[in-house]
């Protein structure tokens, strides 16, 4: 049953407005992702397909917010006279304006739930096989969000996106979206909560709370997961507050991933978290050191563990100093006193 409405071209008029505010977050983002990206550059830098997808994901929404831009003048100025008036032109789905906004939505999706499943996939270790499901249905998603695309660019006798031709596709898309995103998100929460119960007896565990909280929220896509749960009951409710919250949407498939990039080089990100504790508590404590062959083994709070293939992500080196509270000659020259230096690049 329909529920109270509000005209579509009020709507539209309020979607863009917000469209245009979010926006504005994107350009300060991705700037500030360039900045980091040429200047920081002591800090973990991403690979060109990562930079890549960034530009891309900004590249499209430039054009979303450019292509609502151009409705709005024409649904409001230039077709205003038009029998129907702006609501008869908004309703038309099948406006090529109208249809590249959507295909654009949908790559921006696309590209934006991948950054989030690529994150899901550092966190766990690089484990292909926990992400593999996710990445399934991204495929699901892509081929509904194209199909969405084409019957909207057939649908000329089609005034409305609620009309049971698109509903099927619609909420196809959104609900694998949707899915998508609360499978990574679960996935990373998981994780974080194993790593809490490895270190809570470590010390600095207020920080790690602190960064635990950020990495869940912004790294898994719980904002954009909020606004697609919202987006999904009004369009099933049938009422045209639907699209003063899809259009806001196309800019924050390219906001949430781009905030997931920028704390990865920043180093704020999950599996960040691990290595820096892990290397604070092992700074602190003092770890002795001995050599068999060609492997350097450790023993400290976490065990006999060998320096090689300690992550791709982790070099180790090691600093030979002197104990200066218990240094004696006559002490054993089989074992020495090294300083742990655990780096993360």
């Amino acid at each position: 049953m329909p529920v109270a409405n509000i005209p579509l071209d009020r709507a539209y008029l309020t979607a863009i407005w917000l469209e245009t505010l979010f926006y504005g977050m994107n350009i300060v983002l991705f700037c500030s992702y360039l900045f980091i990206s040429r200047y920081r550059r002591k800090q973990r830098r991403m690979g060109r397909a990562i930079m890549t997808t960034a530009i891309f994901m900004f590249l499209f929404s430039t054009t979303h917010v450019s292509l609502g831009f151009q409705r709005l003048i024409e649904g409001f100025i230039i077709l205003r006279n038009q029998p129907g008036g702006p609501a008869a032109f908004f309703s038309d789905v099948s406006i090529p304006a109208n249809v590249a906004k959507v295909c654009i939505h949908t790559i921006n999706s696309i590209l934006g739930d991948s950054i989030v499943v690529w994150r899901c996939y550092h966190v766990w270790g690089q484990n292909l096989w926990i992400c593999a499901l996710p990445i399934l249905m991204i495929l699901g998603s892509a081929s509904s969000g194209f199909a969405q695309t084409i019957f909207f660019a057939t649908a000329k006798n089609t005034h409305t996106a609620f009309a049971k031709s698109l509903a099927q596709w619609n909420g196809a898309v959104f609900s694998l979206s949707l899915a998508t995103n609360i499978m990574v998100t679960s996935l990373i929460a998981v994780r974080v909560w194993y790593l809490e119960q490895q270190f809570k007896n470590l010390p600095g565990r207020a920080a790690f709370k602190y960064k635990k909280v950020l990495a869940v929220v912004i790294e898994s896509g719980a904002i954009y997961s909020s606004a697609l749960v919202i987006e999904i009951t009004l369009y099933f409710l049938n009422t045209n507050a639907f699209y003063i919250v899809y259009d806001p949407i196309a800019q924050l498939t390219g906001i949430v991933p781009t905030m997931i990039i920028v704390l990865t080089n920043l180093g704020l990100t999950t599996n960040d978290l691990n290595s820096t504790l892990e290397a604070n508590e092992i700074g602190k404590s003092s770890v002795a050191f001995r050599t068999v062959g060609e492997t350097t083994t450790a023993h400290s709070f976490y065990g006999d563990r060998s320096l090689h293939g300690a992550g791709t992500l982790v070099t180790d080196s090691l600093k030979p100093t002197p104990d200066l509270d218990n240094s004696s000659p006559t002490d054993s020259p089989d074992t020495s006193e090294f300083k742990y230096n655990h780096t993360v690049v």
